[in-house]
């Protein structure tokens, strides 16, 4: 009995990961399709003949027109926008885990008025919805000179994913036993000896939550890329493969390619880090 209950989970569960995978699947067959098969009817799951036109086009700049005058396709940047989303993804990430982690330290280890407070208002400061604030943030920008840099981007998604952080690696670290620390400091480890060597290895799986949560969230962003970039060598991915639309026109097979390339990256990551990633958001689940 317990081997057909076993057999009919699997078969529930292999059929929403199939329902749940199939927009990406479905995204991987048109980006190897050519053009004329694309809009076939009634249309094929698997490309009867498999191009990478699309992914060549993306990765070595695409062919610019010759014609006098013509400009150059939006997908001769594909890699500068990829690259604008890998550092603006890094570096936000960067600059939120070490307030984090420094903040989260500081709030189980130490003593001061309004203690108990901050880690609330933190994620009450996550709640609020980024369309709230954006605008705001990018007058901001404006009065600093830093609208359409990639500085610009970092802060903002340091203002979105640095709340979260906190409140994340506040409940890891409480959770992390202060007798070790102690032992540490008896035998004449100093504070800053201590935090390096021996809780930050300890909190090192809250650390890859926090930073992988970090990184997807600046990296599937489109808001702050379409109100504070304006070049097109500037932008984000999110927003430049956007300009595969082109009117009533769209470029499926750009807009399929660049869809999978954007999501390999993460996936990769995802599946390398899922074990500290479960770890991670447990240890926040119950001590938060």
């Amino acid at each position: 009995m317990k081997t057909w209950v076993a057999a009919l989970l699997y078969a529930v569960l292999s059929a929403i990961t199939v329902v749940v995978c199939f927009p990406l699947l479905w995204a991987i067959s048109t980006s190897l399709k050519p053009k004329s098969e694309i809009f076939r009817w009634p249309p094929t799951l698997w490309p009867e003949n498999i191009t990478f036109e699309s992914y060549r086009e993306l990765l070595f700049g695409g062919a610019v027109a010759s014609a006098p005058g013509a400009g150059v396709p939006p997908s001769a940047y594909f890699l500068d926008w990829f690259a604008n989303s890998v550092i603006v993804s890094v570096g936000s990430t960067a600059i939120s885990i070490t307030i984090a982690t420094l903040a989260a330290y500081s709030l189980t280890r130490f003593r001061f008025w309004g203690q108990r407070a901050v880690p609330y208002i933190a994620i009450l400061g996550y709640m609020v919805p980024s369309v709230i604030f954006v605008f705001p943030m990018f007058l901001t920008m404006v009065s600093l000179d830093l609208t359409d840099t990639l500085l610009s981007l970092i802060l903002g998604y340091v203002c979105i994913t640095l709340p979260f952080c906190l409140w994340l690696m506040w409940a890891f670290f409480r959770g992390v036993p202060i007798e070790i620390e102690e032992a540490a400091l008896v035998d004449g480890a100093s504070r800053l000896q201590v935090f390096r060597q021996v809780v930050l290895p300890v909190a090192l799986p809250g650390i890859i939550a926090a930073s992988i949560f970090s990184l997807i969230v600046s990296w599937n962003d489109y808001l702050f890329g379409r109100v504070f970039m304006n070049s097109m060598e500037n932008l984000p991915l999110t927003v430049g493969v956007m300009h595969f639309f082109d009117g009533t026109h769209v470029d499926w097979g750009l807009m399929m390619a660049s869809s999978v390339l954007m999501t390999l990256p993460m996936a990769i990551l995802f599946g390398f880090m899922q074990r500290h990633l479960v770890a991670g958001f447990g240890a926040g689940a119950v001590k938060g």
